[in-house]
């Protein structure tokens, strides 16, 4: 009894194991009926799709020009501003002690407050 138990078994997980590829085999032989396409925006008819990009073409040839013409009234029509004068106050650049580069200029306002030399 044991002996045809196990091979009862040995041949159900045989047939299993072959059934489970022959149906592997078999689906992956099958061509599908309809090829996937994605259609990104609804996907309208070729009709459609030629009159919206009519569309958008008409519209880009308009605004287009209509937006240079904007931009270049706006350069021309442009002021130039000049910041408001800032009063001097007393609390503004302190120095209490000399700068390592000498004088009481900071790092970036060096070439700005340089004294010319009396030579």
């Amino acid at each position: 009894h044991v002996h045809e138990r196990l091979a009862r078994a040995h041949g159900a997980s045989t047939m299993s194991a072959r059934t489970a590829l022959l149906n592997l085999a078999r689906r992956a032989g099958a061509a599908p009926t309809r090829v996937a396409r994605r259609n990104m925006s609804g996907g309208g008819t070729v009709e459609e799709e030629i009159a919206e990009m009519k569309k958008w073409k008409g519209v880009s040839f308009i605004a287009m020009p209509a937006c240079v013409c904007l931009g270049a009234w706006s350069f021309m029509n442009m002021e130039h501003h000049h910041p408001a004068e800032r009063p001097a106050y007393s609390y503004l650049n302190i120095r209490n002690k000399i700068m390592p580069w000498g004088g009481k200029c900071g790092l970036f306002e060096y070439g700005k407050c340089q004294e010319p030399d009396d030579e």
